[in-house]
């Protein structure tokens, strides 16, 4: 009897664990953070001003619910090692403005590193940044973090572990368990500057793939070039992070929808990354455009894939989850406009799909060979797939 009990035994628990994880998906996140604009020049009336600019951009709306301070609010530590704020940016305190955020129906996110140092104290020359790591200080941090003030992310970045010499994966893992065994629905990003190992892709919700986003065009092309292959470590709760977005801080319009086009495709969590107190009606509409939203926060949970490249033109594919559809991104890579015919014999794809622009935000018909698009200077078209009734 041991012996017929123990494999059902066995099966029973695994098909529980798959049944309870399928119940749970999670997408990748979406919201602001403080650090492109920023830096660590922030204090809690700024703060505040992004959580109220999020709500009536109509970012609330389309599905943004973070607001994460970055480096910066940081004030040492007293004697006895207890993390210190920053009295004179943040006076109220940081519990006090992660309920502010939270009256607004928003999640409050926070900053540390996996060190003893901050990056703002080694880039920024912030003092107060020195010693205010979380190394030696796991528990203390990570108690006043999410049970003493109430926040809902963490973002651990990897400065200060490199300048001591540490260990990524013993660091980071101990930070992960430290946070999960206090609340395991706390978001977790390592923030390691490249793909840190397999050892994150079921610990961490997500991990960053690549060295700091720019505003450049340059910059967006060679972040996605890196995911590229990464796809394979991309699963329900588990992403690739990209980086937090440059969308309306100086690159062009359709360099700002190929931007937020490939997060999008690619999975990675969408942080708007601008002062959203002062954005353009072209900067609000790209970042909440929710036909390209709904592809990030596909229930398939798929990163898309290249498929075709041919020349300065890119051909993305994303399996999405309703059904038989598909996602798919035509990327311009090149300085001058291209015109790129569908050829869908080698792009693996058929004429039973109806097609969607998700920028026109209308039907364009049938699937077929002799569809061609015009896609300008660093463009892009993203089409939703369907079948046709």
């Amino acid at each position: 009897m041991k012996k017929i009990l123990a494999p059902v035994i066995t099966f029973l628990l695994l098909t529980t664990t798959q049944f309870l994880y399928a119940q749970k998906p999670k997408p990748p996140i979406m919201g602001w953070s403080s650090w492109n604009h920023f830096r660590v020049n922030i204090d809690e009336k700024m703060i505040r001003e992004q959580a109220d600019a999020l709500i009536s951009s109509g970012m609330y709306d389309a599905g943004y619910r973070f607001i994460n301070i970055d480096d910066g609010y940081f004030g040492g530590r007293d004697a006895n090692g207890k993390l210190l704020i920053n009295k004179s940016k943040f006076p109220s305190g940081m519990k006090a403005l992660a309920d502010y955020i939270h009256g607004k129906g928003l999640k409050a996110g926070i900053y540390t590193d996996a060190g003893m140092n901050t990056c703002g104290s080694i880039w920024d020359k912030d003092s107060l940044g020195v010693g205010s790591g979380i190394y030696g200080h796991w528990a203390n941090d990570c108690k006043l973090f999410f049970k003493d003030w109430g926040y809902n992310f963490l973002k651990v970045d990897w400065c200060g572990g490199e300048k001591q010499h540490l260990d990524e994966a013993t660091e980071y893992l101990k930070i992960i368990d430290t946070v999960r065994s206090i609340d395991p629905d706390i978001v977790f990003n390592v923030c390691r500057w490249k793909f840190p190992g397999e050892w994150a892709v079921k610990k961490a919700d997500s991990w960053r793939i690549s060295g700091d986003i720019r505003e450049t065009f340059k910059s967006i092309l060679g972040i996605i070039d890196l995911n590229a292959g990464l796809y394979r470590y991309s699963s329900a709760g588990h992403y690739n992070d990209m980086d937090m977005l440059q969308v309306g801080q100086g690159m062009s319009y359709d360099e700002d929808k190929s931007h937020f086009s490939m997060w999008c495709m690619l999975n990675s969590p969408l942080l708007a990354g601008n002062d959203l107190r002062n954005m353009t009606k072209e900067t609000i509409e790209i970042l909440t455009n929710k036909d390209v939203i709904a592809l990030n926060q596909d229930k398939g949970f798929a990163q898309a894939r290249r498929i075709s490249k041919d020349g300065d033109i890119e051909v993305w594919v994303k399996q999405l989850g309703n059904g038989d559809q598909k996602a798919v991104a035509i990327l311009n890579r090149g300085e001058d406009i291209n015109t790129y015919n569908l050829d869908l014999a080698k792009l693996g794809l058929d004429s039973r799909y109806k097609m969607r622009d998700l920028w026109l935000h209308k039907e364009i018909g049938k699937l077929d060979d002799n569809k061609s698009f015009t896609i300008p200077k660093h463009g892009i078209v993203v089409l939703r797939l369907y079948q046709a009734k």
